[in-house]
C-alpha cells in the first residue's frame, strides 16, 4: 500500500509539474511542456515536416489497402486503416493535399489558391508542426495525470457534486477531468466506452460527451500563445473552466428529447457512495499499483500513431478548406455579416467586430481556425473572447464532431450542429462578461 501510494504521489507530482506549473525559461513564462514544445518546433521544424509527410504516405497506401481488405485481423491496424468509404476518402484527400503542398507539386494556378502563406502553406509551416509535436508530448505524458490515480483521487472528492450540478453519475467526474487535463477526443471515447458498458444512460452519455470533453490544458497553452495571451494564461484557462461548468449546468437541464434515459446494456457502475479522503487515496493508490508504466507507454505510442495516421490528414483538409474560404472568398463575412451590428452594439468597434464575427462560427470546421482569424486583431479583449468561446463551443468537425457521430451514443450531423450553436449562445455572454471584468481591472487591453 505504501509503495502504491508513493507511486501515485510521484507520478502525479511529475505530471502536475510538467502540465500545470508555470516556469520562466529564456525570459518566457509558460508551462514546462510548452517550453519543450517550442524548442522542438523551432529547432527541428524541417524534421517534423518530413515525418508528417511520411505519415501522409502511410495513410494513403494503408487506407487504400484497408478499403480492399476490409480487415487486417489486427485491432491496431484496423484502427489505423479500416473505416467507412467517406472517412477513407477524406483521409486520402487530406494526406494527398499535405504531400502536394509540402513539396510544391501543385500547378501554379492551383497553388495560388490552396498553397499560399494564408492557406495550405500556413497549415504546413505554422499549424501542423505545432499540433503534431504537441500531440506527441501530450499523449505520451498525459498518463502521468490520468493513469496513476490522480483522476480517480480528484474525481472521488468531487463526485457528490456531479449529480446535483449536471444530472449525471458521480463517476462522470473522471471523464470530465480526463478531458480537462488530457484531450477532448479521449474524453468522448471514454464516455462512449462507459456508455457501452452500461455505466450511463444514453441521455447521461450525451450530456457528458457534450459538456466535459473539451480540449485539454496543453492545447490551451498553445492557443494562448498564438493569441498572445500567455501572460494571463491562468485567468484565460480559469475562465474556460468556469464557463464550461456553467454551460454544462445549462445544457444538462435542456430537453434533449432524442436521447433517452435508457442503458445500452445492463452494467455494474463503479462505487460512488464513499467520497472520503481516505477512500480517494486508497482508490488512487490501487489504480497506481495496477498500472504498468511499460503498457501505458505502449498504449500512448499507439494513440500517437493513430492521431498521425487518421486525424492529421483530416485536420489538413478541413483546415485548408476553411482557410481558402476565409482568405479567398467572402463566405464567412457574408454569413456572419448580421453579427457585426450586434458586436458593435455591445461595445466593439466596427473593425474589431469584423475580425470577430467570422471567428465566432468558423470553429465548427476546426478549432485552430478562429485563433488564426483573430490572432492579428489589435484588441486583446476580442482575442480573449474568441479564444474562450472556441474552447466552449466543443464541436469541430476535424475531430470531436466526427468522433461524436461515430460513437454509439447516437449523434448525427444535425445533432452536432445543434450542440455547437447551443453552446455558443450559452457561453458567449459569460466569456464576454469575464473579459469586461478583466478589462476593467487592467488585465486586458481593449
Amino acid at each position: 500500500m505504501v509503495i502504491n501510494t508513493f507511486k501515485f504521489g510521484f507520478y502525479s507530482f511529475v505530471g502536475i509539474w510538467l502540465f500545470l506549473v508555470p516556469m520562466v525559461i529564456g525570459g518566457e513564462s509558460g508551462m514546462l511542456l510548452g517550453h519543450i514544445k517550442s524548442h522542438i518546433v523551432e529547432r527541428y521544424d524541417d524534421i517534423v515536416k518530413i515525418v508528417t509527410a511520411g505519415f501522409a504516405v502511410v495513410t494513403i497506401f494503408g487506407t487504400i489497402l484497408g478499403m480492399k481488405r476490409k480487415t487486417f485481423n489486427d485491432k491496431v491496424l484496423d484502427g489505423f486503416f479500416v473505416s467507412s468509404k467517406f472517412v477513407a476518402g477524406i483521409r486520402i484527400l487530406g494526406a494527398l493535399i499535405l504531400i502536394l503542398i509540402t513539396y510544391n507539386f501543385l500547378p501554379e494556378s492551383l497553388s495560388r489558391v490552396v498553397a499560399d502563406e494564408a492557406t495550405g502553406l500556413m497549415m504546413i509551416d505554422e499549424l501542423l508542426p505545432t499540433i503534431l509535436v504537441t500531440f506527441f508530448l501530450e499523449v505520451m505524458l498525459i498518463p502521468l495525470l490520468t493513469s496513476f490515480g490522480l483522476v480517480e483521487f480528484i474525481g472521488t472528492l468531487i463526485a457528490p457534486y456531479m449529480r446535483k450540478l449536471f444530472k449525471v453519475p458521480g463517476y462522470a467526474a473522471i471523464d470530465a477531468l480526463a478531458s480537462f487535463v488530457g484531450d477532448g477526443t479521449i474524453g468522448i471515447v471514454v464516455t462512449d466506452q462507459q456508455y457501452e458498458k452500461g455505466y450511463y444512460t444514453q441521455k447521461e452519455a450525451a450530456i457528458i460527451a457534450t459538456s466535459f470533453s473539451l480540449v485539454g490544458i496543453s492545447f490551451a497553452i498553445m492557443m494562448a500563445d498564438l493569441l498572445r495571451l500567455s501572460h494571463i494564461f491562468g485567468y484565460f484557462y480559469g475562465t474556460i473552466i468556469v464557463c464550461t461548468i456553467l454551460t454544462g449546468v445549462v445544457i444538462s437541464r435542456m430537453p434533449l428529447k432524442k436521447f433517452k434515459d435508457r442503458y445500452y446494456k445492463e452494467g455494474k457502475a463503479p462505487n460512488e457512495s464513499d467520497t472520503s479522503m481516505n477512500y480517494a487515496i486508497r482508490l488512487a493508490s490501487d489504480v497506481a499499483g495496477k498500472t504498468k508504466a511499460t503498457k501505458v507507454l505502449k498504449d500512448s505510442f499507439i494513440k500517437v500513431l493513430t492521431i498521425y495516421v487518421t486525424f492529421t490528414p483530416v485536420i489538413m483538409l478541413v483546415g485548408t478548406i476553411g482557410l481558402v474560404l476565409a482568405d479567398k472568398t467572402n463566405f464567412f463575412q457574408i454569413v456572419t455579416a448580421p453579427m457585426v451590428p450586434f458586436l458593435e452594439f455591445i461595445g466593439f468597434e466596427r473593425e474589431i467586430a469584423q475580425y470577430m464575427a467570422p471567428s465566432m462560427i468558423i470553429g465548427i470546421t476546426d478549432m485552430w481556425l478562429p485563433a488564426v482569424f483573430i490572432k492579428d486583431c489589435p484588441s486583446e479583449l476580442a482575442r480573449f473572447v474568441i479564444g474562450g468561446l472556441t474552447f466552449s463551443q466543443l464541436i469541430y468537425f476535424s475531430e470531436t464532431g466526427i468522433i461524436l457521430m461515430n460513437s454509439k451514443i447516437g449523434f448525427n450531423f444535425f445533432d452536432v450542429m445543434k450542440i455547437f450553436f447551443l453552446r455558443s449562445i450559452v457561453a458567449f455572454p459569460m466569456i464576454y462578461a469575464a473579459g469586461l471584468f478583466m478589462l476593467k481591472i487592467g488585465l486586458l487591453a481593449n
